[in-house]
């Protein structure tokens, strides 16, 4: 009996089966390969690796770690030389999972970039109710899904109102398209389901219609060396004159569809008449539906009251430099007259920022020329050769990698962070 009882300790009974601690040692080893695949899945693996593998808090905690697995494999005999083994294999991604994890999410590492797209379809997937197998069980109640499907292959959750718009937007709910349970005509509609533990989905899907199309921005997690790094390369100091005309960056914002909508056009301490605020909000939303995905951009319009052209470094010292993807197109505006166009973006296409910034300035004024605007900014994103817009990719900053700093309080919160997610696996190696 004593035999079996320590083959099979590790996992909780004598005969094998898995209790509490194991179910709990189970679920850590999830979160850590939840957390992996987010890192590797939002595309950020290698900047987060190149970050975390340049800098010292990744040793002095996987050490750390480490030797702490060592003291206990000393100190307890249960802890077998297997047991430390894996010990080791767990400990290494846990600590790259934690600090990759942290680097993006609670340091300047991580910014959030806009993507734009267009919806492409929206699903609603109905309430339906898990039964449950045992009588000790309970029933499990799923509330109703609304999910948009964008054109770059998005998935964004969003609300029946939402839903409702969008149907009436495609057609009506004749072109609804829908996966129907074989006992619907049976089902509870109070409860949503018939009972088989299949939800009925609901799909509309755009019409192709030019009139019907629905653009969408959506904000990604991703990593900026430029952003984090304390580096000379940025602006720093100049802010401070030019406190009354800044402005945080714009957020994606709800509206009749979700959580989609982006504001492109910034007025700082100045008013453009008419319907210009609109028109290149609207002009520039149409040509990103395909132009975001394409040429991989986020377009911007800051027009600011001031004849000062020091506005736009201040801008730039506010906004750390702006998106990765970013073409902000910063005015200075007074009397109804462009006095100053400065291009703020990531590209070694000098030749794009200069002709841009020059064919704003010919347009004189703002008034009555919203749809002017946005052709000058499509026309030269879209030119040939070096006059068009090509990205500048975040890999030509790696070397600043390695500058990337983390604050002691959140290297002490990712220690601690860590520990926890470990605390199980260490349990169950030197359970007596």
């Amino acid at each position: 009996m004593a035999a079996d009882w320590r083959r099979n300790r590790f996992f909780g009974g004598v005969r094998g089966e898995q209790d509490t601690l194991f179910r709990l040692f189970l679920g850590s080893l999830v979160l850590m390969v939840a957390g992996l695949v987010y890192i590797i899945g939002s595309g950020q693996g290698r900047e987060t690796w190149l970050v975390v593998s340049g800098t010292m808090p990744f040793y002095i905690l996987a050490s750390l770690i480490l030797i702490g697995g060592i003291l206990f494999w000393f100190q307890h005999e249960n802890f077998t030389a297997v047991e430390l083994v894996l010990f080791v294999c767990i400990a290494l991604p846990c600590s790259y999972t934690t600090l990759g994890l942290s680097f993006l999410w609670f340091t300047d590492l991580g910014h959030a970039v806009i993507w734009n797209s267009k919806i492409k379809e929206m699903v609603w997937k109905e309430a339906w109710i898990d039964r449950a197998d045992g009588k000790n069980d309970t029933d499990t109640h799923h509330g109703p899904e609304y999910n948009i499907r964008t054109a770059a292959d998005e998935r964004i959750s969003t609300t029946r109102k939402a839903w409702l718009a969008f149907v009436g937007l495609n057609g009506g709910r004749k072109r609804v398209n829908s996966r129907r349970n074989m006992g619907a005509d049976r089902e509870n509609r109070r409860l949503g389901s018939d009972g088989d533990g299949i939800p009925e989905v609901h799909t509309i899907t755009w019409d192709g219609r030019e009139e019907s199309e629905v653009p969408t921005s959506r904000e990604h997690i991703e990593a900026n060396y430029l952003q984090a790094a304390d580096t000379s390369l940025k602006i720093k100091g100049v802010k401070q004159d030019y406190q009354d005309y800044l402005v945080d960056y714009p957020r994606v914002t709800s509206g009749t569809y979700g959580d989609i909508e982006f504001d492109r056009v910034i007025e700082s301490k100045v008013k453009v008449g008419g319907t210009f605020h609109y028109v290149v909000d609207r002009g520039l939303d149409k040509a990103l539906q395909t132009l975001g995905s394409k040429k991989q951009c986020n377009i911007v319009v800051f027009v600011a009251g001031t004849e000062n052209v020091g506005l736009f470094q201040a801008l730039r010292e506010h906004w750390k430099e702006g998106k990765k993807n970013d073409i902000c197109v910063c005015i200075g505006y007074t009397r109804a007259a462009i006095h100053w166009c400065k291009v703020m973006t990531y590209t070694d296409h000098t030749m794009f920022v200069e002709n841009l910034e020059r064919d704003v300035r010919h347009l004189e004024t703002l008034e009555g020329k919203g749809d002017a605007l946005v052709k000058v900014i499509l026309s030269n994103i879209n030119a040939a050769g070096d006059a068009g817009y090509l990205r500048k990719p975040m890999a030509d900053y790696e070397f600043l990698a390695s500058d990337v700093e983390m604050p002691w309080y959140t290297l002490t919160g990712s220690f601690l962070w860590a520990c926890a997610w470990l605390s199980c696996t260490v349990m169950i190696c030197i359970r007596d």
